[in-house]
């Protein structure tokens, strides 16, 4: 009788012990992952010249192709053509000569901007300097700050490489007449302007900087 308890006993405690381990490790259905065993020797350790093929293959993988009418597969265009340049330092050059050339525009003076313009640009912008002169009107233009400096679109064309940039600015524009009336804009008045140029930049001739070929505002 007494033995017929412990062993009444045993099982008690041996069926314990199992809802435990199952309540603990639960029960896996034919969708999970399976588990892996702790008891399981290890992988087989990647000679150099497996990995080597690995790394082979993965740089033979072909770079991802971008739209070539995009504004970053145009910029990667420009990039093919002239490896040094960078959108950000192109953007202070361009802010340094959109000042440059609304400075000397207004004046009258566009000598020392020449080299700034493509040759049919400068040929417009001295027509215009040119009638104000003989109607005796005077400019002036202050640009007070540039807002906002944004690449809109970039190509390259054979050896020239292209971007266009929008320019927003607060500025300062004045028209006299001949006896020194205002004939537009006012004094301590700023209005916001935005004028879009495309720069262009002959990448194989030596010397050569970006010049702006065409503006609009």
């Amino acid at each position: 009788m007494q033995v017929d308890i412990d062993i009444l006993v045993y099982a008690v405690i041996a069926a314990l012990l199992l809802g435990r381990l199952w309540a603990v490790l639960g029960s896996r259905n034919d969708h999970e992952p399976q588990r892996p065993s702790p008891f399981a020797p290890p992988p087989p350790p990647v000679s150099d010249a497996a990995l080597g093929a690995q790394q082979n293959n993965v740089s033979r993988m072909p770079p991802a192709i971008l739209p070539p009418n995009s504004l970053a597969g145009g910029l990667a265009q420009v990039k093919a053509l002239d490896a040094s340049f960078e959108e950000k330092p192109f953007l202070q050059e361009s802010r340094d000569i959109f000042t440059a050339v609304v400075g000397a525009y207004a004046a009258g003076n566009l000598t020392r901007i020449a080299d700034l313009l493509s040759p049919d640009l400068l040929g417009q912008f001295q027509q215009t300097v040119n009638a104000r002169t003989a109607a005796g009107q005077v400019a002036h233009s202050r640009i007070a700050r540039i807002k906002e400096t944004e690449v809109l679109a970039a190509r390259a064309e054979a050896t020239r490489a292209y971007v266009t940039v929008k320019f927003v600015s607060d500025q300062e524009n004045i028209l006299r007449d001949a006896q020194g009336a205002i004939l537009g804009g006012a004094e301590g008045k700023y209005e916001e302007v935005t004028d879009t140029w495309t720069f262009a930049h002959d990448t194989q001739a030596s010397g050569t900087k970006w010049v702006v070929v065409e503006t609009r505002g």
